[in-house]
């Protein structure tokens, strides 16, 4: 039996590969690909880039990567978040992306957005494309 941290190997559909740890997926017919919008339901994050080819190139659709399960706390890549100095506070609510980028976001966009989870790191500003700890639901 697998331990719940573990990641798991997955077949992804997304043209070109997926270039990063901390991406959000969920799931399609043809493979996990990244979150499409912000009611999107997440089902994990990348552990690292997918699989690459003979030549060294990420694998397009039909490549393997793995996942970690929405458990416990992952690291997720955020939308850039900085308020006056304050930014990001212990606790706040994180949301699917809008944009299908695969990121989290710091607001809802509607009464239909998914969340996430909750920040779990320090008070800080983010910057775009920081890996954040992110308490998952």
């Amino acid at each position: 039996m697998a331990a719940l941290n573990e990641t798991r190997n997955a077949i992804h559909s997304v043209s070109g590969g997926l270039a990063s740890q901390g991406l959000m997926l969920m799931y399609h017919a043809d493979g996990v690909k990244l979150a499409a919008s912000d009611d999107s339901v997440i089902i994990g994050v990348t552990a690292a880039e997918s699989s690459r080819d003979a030549s060294g190139a990420l694998e397009n659709a039909g490549g393997t990567v793995a996942v970690y399960p929405l458990s416990g706390i992952v690291y997720i890549k955020a939308e850039a978040k900085a308020d006056s100095g304050a930014g990001a506070k212990f606790g706040m609510p994180l949301y699917a992306d809008a944009g299908g980028t695969g990121y989290v976001a710091w607001a809802a966009v509607d009464g239909n957005s998914t969340k996430v989870g909750y920040y779990m790191g320090e008070t800080m500003d983010i910057a775009l494309g920081d890996l954040v700890p992110v308490g998952v639901v």
